[in-house]
């Protein structure tokens, strides 16, 4: 009727000025403006009896199966709780589950949102991330920071937001390999490492699957043949400072005994803060790499085809976008040491 109400209003006012008027008169004048035959009986009738179109407050249907007391019992169900069923809670009140969606929407603020993925993190290490991060401030400030890590690149993703579902008029004529997410029970996969600076990205290093990351490998394969090259390119004439994270092979004697013989200076072990990788900004740039890789639900025969995946979505990255992510490890920091780490 919404859409009846500004010839509902033109029809009160109308009357309220013409109540001489008998009811076939103004009958006929509103027809010709398209008013509903039997809508606009009602109208005059109401208007003869009440002398108002308005709705007596109180009147039409009771509300039976969601009256007041049911609708704060459904809101105490869902407000706050996580793993309820619209299906089971419209059962126990015996009505559908779409009446459960409906009360929710709009007799209330109640919406459904996604859980956010944070790390377990234990009391001593909430406690000292804000004293870490503090520090690192100060001893850091106005220094570049280079950031390394490593990730698993499998031949397909079907986790990737965007990749694990489908569009169909008719389910029955979609082709298997759209419909369907094939994977081997042990998937082949391929690790890659790379560092990042405000400066650019080094040259990357694939390592095939089932062969550990030790302190010799980091080391001898790793540090030496890209971290440095990348470093003595970028870094040679500012204050740099190297992040690794807390890998027991990233923290080795050997590994150390490297670093300070090529005078490489690090983040020491004692102030890195555990288990906080929203403080790393590599972490965003293998969520931008891993979109780009597997773009269109896109999928590799073998290893050797997705390294060269990864080589060419390396190649075409934009280089502003990863030097503007790793500008931005001083102000989380900040951030956390303001806030604590939620607040990132």
């Amino acid at each position: 009727m919404a859409k009846f109400d500004h010839l509902k209003e033109t029809l009160y006012n109308f009357y309220k000025n013409n109540s001489h008027l008998g009811r076939k008169a103004i009958y006929d004048r509103f027809i010709g403006l398209g008013a509903p035959k039997r809508t606009l009986n009602r109208w005059l009738v109401k208007l003869l009896q009440n002398k108002t179109l308005d709705r007596k407050k109180g009147s039409g249907r009771i509300a039976k199966k969601a009256n007041p007391t049911v609708r704060k019992a459904i809101k105490r169900i869902f407000n706050h709780k996580s793993g309820r069923s619209q299906k089971k809670s419209a059962n126990s009140f015996n009505m559908h589950q779409t009446y459960v969606s409906k009360i929710l929407k709009k007799y209330s603020n109640i919406r459904a949102y996604k859980k956010y993925k944070k790390p377990l993190m234990t009391q001593l290490q909430k406690s000292q991330l804000r004293p870490k991060c503090r520090k690192i401030l100060e001893k850091y400030r106005g220094y570049n920071f280079i950031l390394d890590d490593e990730s698993y690149f499998t031949l397909s993703h079907t986790t990737l937001a965007g990749n694990d579902r489908f569009y169909s008029d008719n389910i029955q004529k979609t082709p298997e390999i759209v419909k369907n997410s094939y994977k081997s029970k042990y998937e082949e996969k391929i690790l890659v490492w790379i560092a990042i600076s405000p400066m650019g990205m080094s040259e990357p290093y694939f390592r095939q699957q089932g062969m550990a990351v030790n302190r010799f490998v980091y080391r001898d394969e790793i540090l030496e043949p890209f971290l440095l090259p990348f470093i003595k390119k970028y870094h040679k004439h500012d204050k740099y400072v190297f992040w690794p994270d807390q890998a027991s092979s990233h923290y080795a004697k050997e590994v150390q005994d490297w670093l300070f013989s090529k005078k490489i200076e690090f983040l020491p072990k004692i102030i890195n803060p555990a288990n906080a990788p929203k403080l790393r900004p590599i972490e965003d740039f293998w969520e931008i790499l891993k979109t780009n890789v597997y773009e269109n639900n896109w999928s590799a025969k073998n290893v050797s085809e997705l390294k060269k995946r990864i080589q060419l979505c390396l190649k075409k990255m934009d280089s502003n976008l990863v030097q503007k992510t790793a500008r931005t490890v001083q102000k989380r920091l900040d951030t956390v040491r303001r806030y604590g780490y939620d607040a990132l």
